[in-house]
């Protein structure tokens, strides 16, 4: 696969570019900021999937600043000319992938036909060279970096070199060859120490051997005894057991088991004999009664009355509620009636002057005793008196004689009128004041009180209403009560007048006279069925009782009973049995072998006595090992001795326990390195050919041999001289490096062909090592695509492998 063009939709500072690329080699030339750099994370991004938002790596994802868009496609040209297209947006995880073959859309798994099995980090470690992991070579000790430089050989293998190497380092530090301080080292010398120190201890005395020969056969002599005292023990052990199990083995043997008896009760009909006896006791106890409580007298009485009168007390229980309707309006009445007297008694209390006799006055007699109405009537004479002589002056004859006359006569008329009407102003003058109750107030005072004369003569009215009203209702209560009385509802006791409660009572306790004599009557019939039902069964169980007892050929219950209680009687000996047998167990047989108790003590009395002889000469013995060791003791002092022999038993235990450790670490390291060889080994040859080619192009052939020997890395000069890694300078180490991981590349094209990306990672090379670089990469172009970045403009190269980048893009 050549990647031939890249179309960036928006990613960092590119947004809406396309580029074009060499099949070969592309070199992509531009001054710093110009984003070269940002085009190669553009590749891997399209290729491998954007960085995550989370810790430094939201730095890496490049989302454009200027543009909402954010990805962009990598067209590739696979060998047989047809194109790939890989495009990625912005999406969920590392983004949304959209995969085309000759424009067509494939599924997203196709993407192996262009990365193969890499991830991201394959390809960062295998075709991305930066300046981050070149510098890093330069600060790497001798180790590290013939790890890092061996690790080139497999994908993912420098993890695994560097446990090798860390599990090497720790099996050194438990043993090395000709090492001093090691652990296991010096527990192998001090090993030697100890056997030298107990071989002088065991070479001391004769006496020492022939106590120690005397000692181990008093043990062996005591080991035997020691067994037949366990087996007497044990024999003990089994006669004290069966003693105890005598008296259940004599239970036993006087249990004689019953003799069979052909003919047995089933437990279903003992069962069914049991049900049938009892349910015909229950029947046979049970007596048929009626249930139902009769009525006394007074309820006889009650429902009589009630059937003399249905019609017309079912009338009153039907109209009940018109009775509570004139109590409720009779009762209503009485509390208005109440609430008027309270405010006659207050108008009264409020006006001393108001009297009972008084009565509201008309507007006649009101404007009788009103002098201002008199006054102004008075007043007209007068008036046509004052005209009349203004036009008795102001006009001639004859006019003028007219008006004089009508002054004179309205003049007098007038004197006339005001000397009666001061007689006739006397109260006393008028008679309707002593009759309507105002004969002791002035005129003011009759005026105003008025209003309250009205407000009394309402009230009064009002009174006489409701008292008219409580009356009639009074009367109707009256015939109810009669009425109630007549049929026996309300007693003559009664001196209440809450007639619907007592109507409500009465009918209440009448109802359930009626229901109890109706259950009464219906309870007659319904016992007389019971009595027949039980009856019939009565007879139907005694028929299956002696059904039951005629099955096993007996005469009567009694024998029946009889037999089924031997026959449990029976079964008792025989389950006793079954459970001696068991507590009893294998010990059966044994005391099956004793005629009596006697024969059994009388063994156990021998195996005791010979356990106390066993015991003794065990004691014996044992006093003699003592006496023994004792005599070791004084010929050699088994302390020292001991304590060799404890000090060589635990320094083996040290000596097993680092063994394994070592071994264990020295075998993992020996089988990772296997591994990774066995994994490279087709490939490893044709790599490391193409690798000393590599590295004697860079060098200018100052170097033409790279070697593995056991686990080691060394190249030789020119001139056969072998210098190690660590003896390179770092230019030089670098090209090694740089030789070792491009020779990698090119002998896994068959597997993956992905473009290498170099970023700017000689700018220490010198003008010479920067030629030797384009020189070689050149030659690994005609098989592996190569982009380059550079900030220093390459020369010698054709332009249109040039890609010359703006400081803006």
């Amino acid at each position: 696969m050549k990647l031939v063009k890249a179309k960036i939709y928006g990613f960092g500072k590119w947004v809406d570019q396309e580029f074009d690329f060499q099949q070969d080699y592309q070199v992509i030339f531009g001054s710093n900021e110009a984003g070269k750099t940002t085009l190669l994370n553009f590749i891997k991004s399209i290729l491998f999937g954007f960085a995550s938002a989370r810790g430094d790596n939201k730095y890496l994802q490049y989302k454009p600043k200027t543009s909402s868009q954010y990805g962009g496609e990598l067209v590739f040209k696979a060998d047989d000319n047809s194109n790939w297209t890989i495009r990625r947006v912005d999406g969920k995880g590392d983004g949304e992938l959209t995969l085309f073959h000759d424009e067509q859309q494939v599924p997203e798994a196709l993407l192996k036909e262009i990365i193969g099995s890499f991830t991201k980090d394959d390809f960062e470690h295998t075709h991305v060279f930066d300046d981050k992991n070149i510098f890093s070579i330069y600060g790497l000790d001798e180790n590290q970096l013939e790890t890092e430089i061996m690790s080139v050989g497999a994908v993912g293998s420098k993890e695994w070199l560097a446990t090798a190497d860390h599990m090497t380092a720790s099996a050194e530090n438990i043993y090395k060859r000709r090492g001093q301080k090691q652990p296991l080292i010096a527990k192998l010398k001090e090993r030697d120490d100890l056997i030298e120190e107990k071989a002088e201890f065991e070479n001391q005395q004769v006496v020492y051997q022939k106590v120690k020969n005397q000692t181990q056969q008093t043990q062996i002599e005591f080991d035997d005894n020691a067994k037949l005292l366990k087996q007497v023990s044990e024999q003990e052990n089994l006669l004290r057991n069966l003693d105890k199990k005598w008296e259940r083995f004599e239970k036993l043997r006087k249990n004689k088991r019953p003799a069979g008896n052909n003919v047995q009760i089933s437990n279903e009909d003992w069962e069914k004999f049991l049900t049938d006896n009892q349910e015909l006791s229950t029947l046979q106890e049970t007596t048929t009664t009626n249930r139902v409580a009769q009525l006394n007298n007074v309820e006889k009485q009650m429902l009589i009355n009630y059937k003399a009168n249905q019609k017309r007390m079912d009338y009153i229980r039907n109209q009940k509620f018109e009775l509570q309707n004139l109590q409720f309006h009779r009762d209503d009445m009485k509390s208005k009636l109440l609430k008027v007297d309270t405010q006659v008694d207050q108008l009264f209390k409020n006006n001393p002057q108001l009297s009972e006799d008084m009565r509201p006055l008309s507007s006649e007699e009101l404007d009788q005793i009103n002098p201002q109405q008199h006054v102004n009537n008075n007043n007209l004479p007068l008036l046509i008196c004052g005209i009349a002589a203004i036009l008795a002056v102001v006009t001639g004859n004859p006019l003028k004689v007219i008006f004089a006359i009508v002054a004179i006569g309205c003049g007098g008329w007038y004197f006339y009128q005001s000397r009666n009407l001061k007689s006739n102003q006397k109260l006393t003058n008028y008679a309707f004041l002593s009759q309507k109750g105002y004969q002791t107030l002035n005129r003011e005072s009759i005026v105003n009180i008025q209003s309250t004369v009205i407000q009394l003569a309402n009230y009064r009215s009002t009174q006489n209403s409701l008292s008219d009203g409580i009356k009639a209702i009074e009367v109707d209560l009256n015939k109810w009560r009669n009425i109630l009385l007549e049929l026996n509802i309300l007693d003559k006791s009664y001196k209440n007048d809450n007639y619907n409660e007592q109507i409500e009572k009465y009918f209440t306790r009448l109802d359930q006279i009626k229901a109890r004599a109706d259950l009464n009557e219906q309870s007659q019939s319904e016992t007389q069925v019971i009595t027949d039902n039980r009856n019939q069964r009565l007879q139907e169980i005694n028929a299956e009782i002696s059904q039951i007892v005629d099955k096993y050929r007996l005469v009567s219950v009694e024998q029946f009973v009889q037999m089924h209680t031997s026959q449990v009687k029976n079964q008792m000996v025989i389950n006793q049995i079954k459970q001696d047998k068991a507590f009893l167990g294998d010990d059966l047989k044994r005391l099956q072998q004793y005629s009596n108790h006697d024969e059994l003590i009388k063994d156990l009395q021998q195996v005791v006595t010979r356990k106390e002889t066993l015991t003794d000469k065990n004691n014996e013995l044992s006093r003699q090992i003592g006496s023994l060791k004792e005599q070791m003791q004084q010929v050699l002092d088994n302390t020292q001795y001991q304590r060799v022999v404890d000090q060589l038993a635990q320094n083996k235990v040290d000596i097993i326990e680092y063994y394994d450790e070592w071994l264990s670490k020295t075998l993992a390291s020996r089988w990772i390195r296997e591994m990774l060889n066995i994994a490279t080994e087709n490939r490893y040859p044709k790599m490391m050919q193409k690798a000393t080619q590599y590295f004697a192009l860079l060098t200018n052939n100052n170097y033409v041999k790279i070697d593995f020997h056991d686990n080691d890395i060394a190249v030789f000069s020119q001139s056969k001289n072998r210098f190690d890694v660590h003896e390179l300078s770092q230019a030089t180490t670098v090209q090694l490096y740089i030789s070792l991981r491009l020779a990698f590349v090119t002998e896994i094209a068959d597997l993956i062909k992905l473009p290498i990306l170099i970023d700017d990672a000689f700018v220490d090379f010198d003008i010479s090592r920067t030629e030797n670089v384009f020189e070689l990469i050149q030659k690994i172009a005609k098989d592996n695509q190569v982009i380059y970045v550079t900030a220093s403009e390459p020369r010698l190269l054709p332009q249109d492998h040039i890609l010359k980048l703006k400081e803006e893009a």
